[in-house]
């Protein structure tokens, strides 16, 4: 490793660490990451199941069930009956649920502005196109299979919750459809 890619490796956990303590520190910390990201989800999908849910989140059954009993405990999701299937379930998201979501989006749009105040706007288009530049390089060398160790220090899902839940993982990636990993 150079000097200057060891320097730029350092900024870059620099910045991940820094973000992390600020997103803990916010009005409203990330302690719910998990549900908002499964809100999006089924916000965005049409009608899901649990199955088809822990499928896109690429989360163990168990969790998603977890999960959608807080967010209807909460009202923000109801659950009917799948005329298809009778042991599965629709899920749908209420209007609270829906108003919860866009609370959460509105956190993370502040909360990126925030992160990022000290760019001028060329600059964060610059760093937008360097980091996908890197991005595709390291996408390109990266290789799927049971080979690879679990978890998010080696590219595999990453909790559902927690600080550190922003791990990376064949799943979808809602963070580019509306919620970008901000919780309530």
């Amino acid at each position: 490793m150079t000097e200057q890619t060891d320097n730029l490796f350092r900024a870059f956990r620099r910045f991940g660490h820094l973000t992390r303590r600020f997103a803990w520190q916010q009005p409203q910390p990330p302690h719910h990451h998990g549900q908002a990201r499964l809100l999006a989800v089924i916000a965005h999908e049409n009608e899901p199941t649990s199955a088809q849910l822990a499928e896109i989140l690429d989360i163990r059954p168990s969790s998603v069930s977890e999960l959608l009993k807080k967010l209807e405990d909460a009202g923000f999701i109801t659950r009917e009956p799948d005329p298809d299937d009778k042991r599965a379930s629709r899920i749908h998201i209420t209007d609270a649920g829906q108003a919860k979501l866009t609370e959460a989006q509105q956190a993370q749009t502040d909360f990126a502005d925030q992160a990022f105040a000290g760019l001028t706007d060329e600059e964060q288009q610059q760093l937008l196109t360097l980091l996908t530049k890197a991005d595709e390089s390291l996408a390109a060398k990266v290789q799927d299979g049971p080979d690879i160790p679990d978890g998010p220090r080696f590219g595999g899902p990453a909790p559902h919750h927690g600080p550190h839940s922003f791990g990376g993982g064949p799943r979808r990636d809602f963070r580019h459809d509306g919620f970008q990993g901000r919780a309530f």
